[in-house]
């Protein structure tokens, strides 16, 4: 997670100063902090992209290990059975033979057009994409929750007030009841009274509905099981200061280009693309590799002379020129296994090598591959600069919707003390029979719509505002 949204967290935390314990919800109210971090930490979609982090993660340590020589060892036995050759006389023989073979080999690549270290920077860069994805989609969830709590905080004043109306109300009702018995006023304004009281109580229902429902959205976001149960702090939200809103959009896109971590992740995959034209490049120049080999083998079919016995001299078969028989010396041999460790000691070889492979002509694959790269590499630039217009788009119409929430606060505001202004006055004259319920009706409903519309406007607001200090990298706090 970014910085500055660290530090944001932290600031509501110290601002609402609030540590309940997430898992009892059902107890205790959650704090903003509490939702924020248990959205983070049970969302799927953060849990797919940190599987996807650390698969890149993986995918930097085998092309750092790739840079390293490779070393193998292998043991093979075979049975050979009928007419084969033999192994160690490399002759033909029909007799069963046994056959070990033991080998350890290594490989080291000296020179590849530097497509091993560029491909372990791609890796590294393609991790670094990825880490700010992933803090990116934390942003989102983050600020989702930020807006479905105010929408919680907002309904549930909005009760508040529905609850205050029903009690002025059934209060009015009364009044108007004691008075009508009193006979200083008629039947009908009993009625009106009775009326209003209704749609207060219905405008109450309507409420506890929105409330449900916004508390369903949060509890939703966090993965929750259920809403029963579910409530919030209030942390006494009130309307902050509006200095980001002072600043140009221009001047807050400078900001959000240091701090949002999807610009951070379209310039980093212009450097990754910029490594991937570099790996293809290094397929035009020579490799250059170097091998080494240790080896033995072992025959059952190997046989050592163990004696040589002396029988005297023997015909040979060939006589002198005087007709006389020529008589040669005869031995006998007496041959013994071969033992294994002796076979594997005499047989052991040695083997080492450099390759210097050329590419001629390969079919054009090397060039197609930079024509590739070259093609991923412009999308990726126009990836980055579509980043930036969509970022800048956005702040403009964060600010455009902040300036338009504010204008609309002020003048709810100043609407709801005329209202609230004409309601004492009409209350007066109503009591004093100057005006009808009607009249008197009116003047109510305009400050009970007003105080709602008030508080749509100051939530709208405060979430507007919330949102330019995103962009802008300030800490988020109520």
């Amino acid at each position: 997670m970014p910085l500055h949204l660290k530090s944001c967290f932290a600031g509501l935390s110290l601002a609402l100063l609030l540590y309940a314990n997430p898992a009892a919800y059902g107890q205790k109210a959650w704090t903003l902090r509490e939702c924020v971090d248990y959205a983070l930490e049970h969302n799927i979609t953060v849990k797919q992209n940190e599987i996807t982090t650390d698969l890149n993660h993986l995918a930097v340590t085998q092309n750092k290990f790739a840079l390293l020589p490779t070393l193998n060892a292998s043991v093979g036995r075979n049975w050979n059975f009928g007419r084969t050759i033999d192994p160690f006389t490399n002759q033909f023989t029909t007799q069963q033979v046994e056959s070990d073979n033991w080998s350890l080999s290594s490989n080291v690549t000296l020179f590849s057009g530097f497509q091993l270290r560029n491909t372990l920077r791609q890796s590294q860069l393609n991790y670094l994409a990825g880490k700010s994805d992933l803090d990116k989609i934390r942003n989102d969830i983050s600020l989702n929750v930020i807006s479905a709590y105010l929408q919680v905080l907002y309904t549930k004043e909005q009760l508040k007030v529905a609850d205050a109306r029903v009690e002025q109300a059934r209060q009015q009702r009364d009044r108007v009841k004691r008075m009508v018995e009193a006979g200083t006023m008629v039947q009908g304004n009993f009625l009106d009274a009775e009326s209003q009281l209704s749609n207060e109580e219905l405008s109450k229902v309507t409420a506890e509905n929105q409330l449900a429902n916004a508390r369903l959205s949060l509890t939703q976001l966090l993965q929750l099981e259920s809403p029963d149960g579910f409530d919030v702090q209030d942390p006494g939200a009130q309307v902050p200061d509006a200095a980001v809103a002072a600043l140009q959009p221009s001047q807050i896109y400078e900001l959000a280009l240091k701090s949002l971590p999807e610009i951070k992740a379209a310039d980093t995959r212009i450097s990754s693309a910029e490594k991937g034209l570099s790996i293809a490049k290094g397929g035009f120049y020579p490799r250059l590799t170097m091998f080494g080999q240790l080896s033995s083998f072992y025959s059952s079919s190997s046989k050592k002379v163990s004696s040589v016995d002396f029988n005297g001299f023997q015909p040979d078969g060939s006589v002198t020129s005087g007709g006389d028989t020529v008589l040669s010396p005869s031995f006998s041999t007496t041959l013994a296994d071969n033992p294994y460790r002796d076979q594997l000691d005499n047989n052991y070889n040695k083997a080492f090598g450099i390759t210097l492979s050329i590419p001629i002509f390969n079919g054009l694959n090397t060039q197609t591959g930079v024509r590739r790269a070259k093609l991923n590499l412009q999308s990726a630039k126009y990836s980055a600069q579509l980043t930036r217009n969509q970022v800048y788009q956005s702040i403009q119409q964060a600010h455009t919707d902040a300036l338009a929430a504010r204008k609309r606060f002020d003048a709810t505001g100043r609407t709801l003390s005329a209202f609230e202004e004409a309601y004492g006055y009409a209350e007066k004259r109503f009591n004093a029979g100057l005006i009808n319920s009607l009249e008197f009706l009116t003047a109510t409903n305009n400050v009970t719509r007003t105080k709602v519309e008030l508080l749509q406007a100051k939530y709208d607001y405060i979430f507007r505002l919330k949102v330019l200090d995103f962009y802008a990298g300030n800490p988020l706090t109520f």
